[in-house]
């Protein structure tokens, strides 16, 4: 009998404001995102904080020798971010523990970043999307998730996995969810669902598909941790400005597993797959006027 794998889903960078958008996919069974969730909530009990609070974009911004915006305002305090006060090897020390469990009781998990310039010129306004084989969206997230999703339907593959799914995703605007719907979950019922023995699309259950708050729905934050870090490096590479501590200690974490990868879509391999459209477009083209 399968057990039924949860995939919790977030993004990072989806807002007008950053040049670089990611996503992750964090997978599991209940059982065992219920420990994970158990771990996290000792952790955050013992360092004096509330899961509800934490979030890693808040979490790097604030700290002893510097202030994040909100809490130089007045929007935030030291009850809303504890860590703010707290010394380097204590920050060190918390996130280290956070990003082992995470490590121990997720089974699979991709964090994937990209470029919108890279998006753009490539893909979203390209020629090659009105004849590519795929759907591809008008928001940024829904190919970010494209991207995971490809690589979690490998793993399945490759692992001999065929359980049933819940996806849980982190709030989305009212037009991701229609993509995500249209797109992502691809209601191409002409297409073939598996070639090669691999998921080319999801088809979800009822009631399998849900949108959470990470405040919350505390396992969203094991795919936020994902995407901030990966597009955090990510934007680091490009800009060569930030603060960097943070990535670079979980960077060092999860690529020394197995399980858990992350990395990002270059310009180059984007290029790549509006070629590959186009030049399949005009072979057809060429054998129809054969």
């Amino acid at each position: 009998m399968s057990e039924t794998q949860i995939v919790y889903i977030d993004d990072s960078g989806t807002d007008g404001r950053s040049k670089i958008v990611a996503a992750a996919f964090c997978v599991s069974t209940a059982e065992r995102w219920q420990e994970f969730e158990t771990k996290w909530q000792k952790i955050a009990e013992r360092a004096g904080f509330r899961l509800n609070q934490f979030h890693m974009t808040e979490f790097a911004a604030c700290r002893r020798d510097q202030l994040c915006q909100q809490c130089q305002n007045g929007q935030t305090t030291a009850t809303d971010h504890t860590w703010q006060k707290w010394t380097r090897d204590k920050r060190e020390n918390v996130l280290n523990r956070m990003a082992k469990a995470l490590v121990k009781q997720v089974e699979c998990g991709w964090g994937i970043a990209y470029t919108k310039e890279d998006y753009d010129k490539h893909v979203r306004n390209s020629p090659a999307r009105a004849v590519a084989n795929e759907p591809v969206g008008d928001e940024y997230l829904t190919f970010a998730l494209q991207q995971c999703g490809g690589r979690f339907a490998e793993w399945r593959a490759s692992h001999g996995r065929k359980d049933h799914l819940e996806f849980v995703f982190d709030s989305a605007s009212k037009k991701e969810r229609i993509e995500i719907d249209k797109v992502f979950f691809a209601a191409a019922k002409d297409k073939t669902r598996l070639q090669d023995g691999i998921e080319q699309w999801f088809e979800p259950e009822p009631n399998s598909v849900s949108f959470g708050n990470r405040r919350v729905t505390h396992p969203l934050l094991s795919a936020d941790m994902l995407a901030w870090t990966i597009a955090t490096i990510r934007a680091r590479e490009i800009t060569l400005r930030g603060r960097f501590v943070e990535a670079n200690q979980l960077a060092k974490i999860f690529v020394n597993t197995e399980h858990i990868k992350i990395g990002y879509t270059n310009k180059d391999t984007l290029a790549k797959w509006e070629k590959d459209m186009l030049d399949t477009a005009t072979r057809k083209s060429d054998h129809r006027t054969l």
